[in-house]
């Protein structure tokens, strides 16, 4: 069994009653909730989600060794947590009629912990299937963001915030992301050109709040003459620190506005 400690367990020896961790994802389709991390940790699983980031090829299927775990998940959508028990994984994007693998990725699962995979197309036209460690922050004073580079027909990229000098992830290769890094909190225009042309590919706003981690994945086609426009997905994590035993996230049904 593989584990990491939780991050409550700082507070639980300050003397704070919230000693285990919840996350609540807000997308474009409403509000998600997961079970907690001590509840996943003690049962010996981890937490994966999925993001479909190919504009073509229909709903996408992906399995965990020899289970299906996520069926015709469609274009930029992002489904809820589920727990996965095994801590070396295969994970498989599956073709039409699942007797054919288009990619595979074998994980580490560390108990307790949370993963987004994401099925991306590459320079080359082919596809990627990411796995990343979603290490949200609990610090309720700042903001976290994170870009995935999931467009097509087109090389590095570089990302920044309008109005700000300098940038936030620079020389980003297709199918990659560059882990978190922190904005102010407050309304920002994020700005995604192509790396040494400064060619803009998108503008995305985001409303950033304290304590909350945001993903943004790119996609769609900006090659000349694509029929694919980009895009931008939108995922909004924060974590929330809970007493054990407290309510379970899992069947939270927001719905926010698109």
């Amino acid at each position: 069994m593989l584990t990491l400690a939780a991050a409550a367990s700082a507070a639980a020896c300050s003397g704070d009653k919230s000693d285990d961790t919840a996350v609540k994802t807000e997308t474009s389709d409403g509000m998600l909730g997961s079970a907690t991390e001590g509840a996943t940790e003690a049962r010996g699983t981890s937490l994966v989600r999925m993001i479909n980031a190919l504009p073509t090829g229909g709903g996408a299927t992906v399995s965990a060794d020899d289970r299906q775990l996520f069926s015709s998940v469609d274009y930029k959508t992002v489904t809820p947590y589920t727990e996965v028990r095994d801590n070396i994984t295969r994970f498989r994007l599956m073709g039409t009629g699942l007797d054919t693998t288009i990619a595979g990725n074998n994980e580490i699962m560390l108990d307790g912990s949370r993963y987004t995979i994401l099925a991306l197309p590459e320079a080359d036209g082919k596809v990627r299937l990411r796995v990343l460690n979603d290490k949200f922050d609990l610090d309720s004073t700042k903001a976290r963001l994170r870009v995935v580079h999931g467009v097509s027909g087109v090389g590095e990229i570089d990302v920044s915030l309008l109005g700000k000098s300098g940038e936030l992830f620079d020389n980003m290769n297709p199918a990659s992301e560059a882990g978190f890094a922190d904005v102010d909190i407050g309304a920002a225009t994020v700005v995604v050109k192509l790396d040494g042309s400064g060619t803009q590919v998108i503008r995305k706003q985001i409303r950033f709040e304290a304590g909350h981690s945001y993903t943004l994945v790119l996609t769609g086609g900006a090659a000349k003459g694509s029929a694919q426009r980009v895009e931008a997905v939108v995922v909004d994590d924060r974590v929330m620190a809970t007493e054990k035993g407290a309510m379970n996230l899992s069947d939270t049904s927001k719905r926010s506005e698109r």
